[in-house]
């Protein structure tokens, strides 16, 4: 808990919790509300460890691992030399993503739950690429599109490749919050593509799949390739779960 005084320009600033280990959370989250709330432009710097530390009362120690909490997050870049400091930086779709994969880890995410997911967002970003992808994102889609096709007899290169290629559709999108979304939960998902069940006869089909949802992205058609994802998504979760299902000799009791 933090409680507010005042200073002598009229400025109100929060007096920290006494124990050393919460005043650099606190001091983190002070500093994050004003970056997020407090008009901080990306570029703009924070004030210098000096200034921080007589603004709080707080030691040097204590303000660097409020910074190291903030650049952990990615809102803060640490530069050195003349013109060195912590600067505003955008939270990359990397930084948002370890934060997700944390989560997940943390609270046992059910493999049900990840696929749920991601049947909420790719048709939506199967369309949004048909409307946005530039001429890059197309020739990337294709060239996954064919080097998979290629690897189709090897489960391991198809599957990793499987996994760059609904990726590249996503990016096409151009959702920054989609990506980070599905670059989380990508491997954790297709790592099922990995596992004897994804076998030949499956991985034709999906190929198949990706075909017809690569030829509706490059022909604009947005609800095609929404609709095509959706079947897609749908029917793999399907087919994934009967497979498990045929292999585990309780489900027949």
């Amino acid at each position: 808990m933090t409680n507010d005084i005042s200073t002598d320009d009229g400025a109100v600033n929060p007096v920290l919790s006494p124990e050393s280990g919460k005043r650099s959370a606190e001091l983190a989250e002070i500093l994050q509300d004003k970056i997020v709330h407090g008009g901080l432009a990306v570029g703009e710097s924070l004030p210098s460890e000096r200034d921080l530390m007589v603004q709080y009362s707080v030691s040097r120690a204590t303000v660097r691992e409020a910074l190291r909490i903030l650049g952990a997050k990615g809102l803060i870049e640490v530069r050195r030399g003349r013109r060195g400091g912590s600067y505003i930086s955008a939270p990359s779709s990397e930084a948002i993503s370890r934060s997700l994969d944390l989560f997940i880890q943390g609270h046992e995410v059910r493999f049900s739950d990840l696929l749920a997911v991601r049947e909420a967002i790719e048709p939506v970003a199967a369309a949004q690429a048909a409307l946005y992808r530039t001429k890059d994102d197309i020739k990337e889609i294709s060239r996954l599109l064919h080097e998979s096709n290629r690897a189709i007899n090897d489960l391991q290169l198809f599957s990793a490749l499987n996994l760059e290629w609904h990726l590249a559709i996503v990016r096409a999108s151009h959702n920054p919050l989609f990506l980070s979304f599905m670059t989380s939960i990508g491997s954790m998902l297709y790592s099922a593509t990995e596992r004897d069940e994804f076998d030949l006869v499956t991985r034709t089909v999906v190929a198949r799949s990706h075909r017809r949802i690569y030829e509706a992205i490059a022909a604009g058609d947005a609800e095609a390739a929404r609709r095509r994802m959706m079947r897609h998504v749908t029917s793999y979760s399907e087919q994934l779960d009967l497979k498990i299902q045929e292999k585990t000799p309780d489900s027949h009791k």
